[in-house]
């Protein structure tokens, strides 16, 4: 049987982390052929996060950043120690500010091969514009104000059982080996004065830079969208508060 980890990152939200927590214990479970596990990874923790996680029945792993640094050089570094420590034969990353509907991630599986990097289609609330193969939709802009029911009848009504090229970069299933022996994600986005530089010109995002000019162009791994995995975005979540 194979196994899949899904992986969110925490850094100060005790509302951000419970929204998570109860999205993956009802949502993250296994399904035929595959055995499912997830995780949270604090990174960086507030305190209150770092006793709530201390305490926390599920599993759970913290990273801390020896340097002040910006924080999206944090989060790619995060993910890539998420799967560093991982177990699994497969790697799913989403954001602590995402909802996800029945099938979700069975049908990212379903289009996995060891030849794509499979994304969910997301929809978003609007707070920021989508990108490709992205909807808006407002079902809340908040934990609190998240409409579950909403959402999950919308995603039945979009759903379609087609994959097609591109789209956007998480929720991502990819076999762990794969990630780790492509690299992993640079350490921040990419500018012309390097990795991170934020004092640069800004060239690309470090998932792009690591989705197409790495996994693309380096290893022929190709990117798709799943039609019929529909998940939900805040966006900026933790950030916003």
């Amino acid at each position: 049987m194979k196994t899949i980890e899904v992986i969110s990152l925490i850094y100060k939200s005790p509302e951000y982390l419970n929204f998570i927590t109860t999205q993956l214990r009802n949502y993250a479970t296994s399904f035929d052929g595959y055995d499912v596990s997830w995780r949270i990874v604090g990174n960086n923790p507030s305190t209150e996060i770092r006793d709530l996680l201390d305490q926390a029945s599920y599993p759970v792993s913290i990273i801390d950043h020896p340097y002040p640094d910006y924080y999206l050089n944090w989060v790619y570094r995060a993910y890539n120690y998420s799967v560093e420590t991982s177990n699994a034969d497969m790697i799913c990353l989403v954001n602590s500010d995402m909802a996800f509907s029945p099938n979700w991630l069975s049908n990212l599986a379903r289009y996995y091969t060891p030849k794509h990097i499979v994304t969910s289609r997301l929809v978003e609330s609007g707070k920021m514009v989508s990108g490709l193969h992205g909807v808006s939709q407002n079902f809340g802009r908040s934990p609190q104000g998240f409409d579950q029911e909403g959402f999950e009848s919308y995603a039945k009504n979009i759903s379609q059982p087609v994959a097609k090229p591109g789209g956007l970069f998480m929720p991502l299933l990819i076999s762990r080996d794969i990630f780790l022996k492509a690299g992993k994600f640079p350490e921040g986005n990419i500018y012309t004065t390097g990795v991170g530089r934020v004092n640069g010109q800004f060239v690309c995002s470090g998932d792009a830079y690591f989705f197409y000019n790495i996994l693309r162009d380096k290893w022929g791994v190709h990117h798709i969208t799943a039609f019929d995995s529909i998940v939900y975005h805040i966006q900026e979540g933790e950030k916003d508060e």
